[in-house]
């Protein structure tokens, strides 16, 4: 059972974010990292399990958000939009904008070793705190601490969807799986120079993921970008 000053240190922290979670083992748990129990035969957990759970409760989350607000998409559009938002850049980014590292217990050997300042950390400790809100307060605790907490990420996630052209879109979502980037290859031109039409394939991790024409590159690039979008090519190039 937690006691003393890391229960103090616990509590600080769920008033300064504005969250509440009853049973502070969860809590505890979800900022514990595998170090401890590595050093310490005596260290019951660590946040893996929680960081698990949360991922799953932060996906539904976002898509339920995203599904409320923005009614109109279409589902490559959510996949999209939900693909910023989870990733370990924003989790990481959002971590630090918390403050949630002085509260991670490590290991002497990770803490010497800097992990503490470790983007991963921070991104798997966020999720496992997701999960420990979820498993100790249920599903609209855990809901309600996504949207308050990410409700600055949601707002430029949809800009940027509004904003972007297809081919942008496109490149930034695969930065953002870690895909690598699409190439595009003009595999038809015709028709006289003023009046030319141009057929462009985009290929991802070398496979083709959709084809686009215009009266210019730029054009066909854009369409066949938006082809592959549309189709959800970037996921299938991802899990191959």
């Amino acid at each position: 059972m937690v006691k003393g000053e890391r229960a103090d240190q616990l509590h600080a922290l769920m008033s300064r974010l504005g969250f509440e979670v009853r049973n502070l083992d969860l809590l505890d748990r979800a900022l514990t990292h595998a170090s401890i129990t590595a050093e310490d035969e005596g260290a019951p957990y660590d946040y893996e399990s929680l960081e698990f759970l949360g991922d799953a409760a932060l996906g539904l989350a976002v898509a339920h958000y995203l599904f409320e607000h923005k009614p109109d998409c279409t589902p490559g559009e959510y996949s999209r939009m939900r693909a910023n938002l989870v990733n370990r850049r924003c989790l990481a980014r959002l971590g630090q904008k918390l403050n949630i590292a002085p509260a991670i217990r490590l290991g002497k050997g990770e803490e010497s070793a800097g992990g503490r300042n470790r983007s991963s950390l921070l991104a798997d400790c966020l999720e496992a705190l997701i999960g420990a809100i979820y498993l100790d307060r249920g599903w609209e605790a855990a809901h309600r601490f996504v949207v308050h907490t990410f409700q600055e990420e949601f707002q430029l996630a949809t800009k940027a969807e509004a904003g972007w052209d297809y081919k942008s879109r496109l490149q930034h979502l695969c930065q953002a799986e870690r895909i690598a980037l699409p190439r595009f290859e003009v595999v038809r031109s015709e028709g006289p120079d003023h009046k030319k039409e141009f057929e462009v394939e985009v290929y991802l991790r070398g496979v083709p993921a959709g084809r686009g024409t215009g009266l210019s590159k730029k054009e066909a690039e854009q369409n066949a970008a938006k082809m592959a979008l549309d189709h959800d090519a970037w996921r299938f190039a991802e899990e191959d």
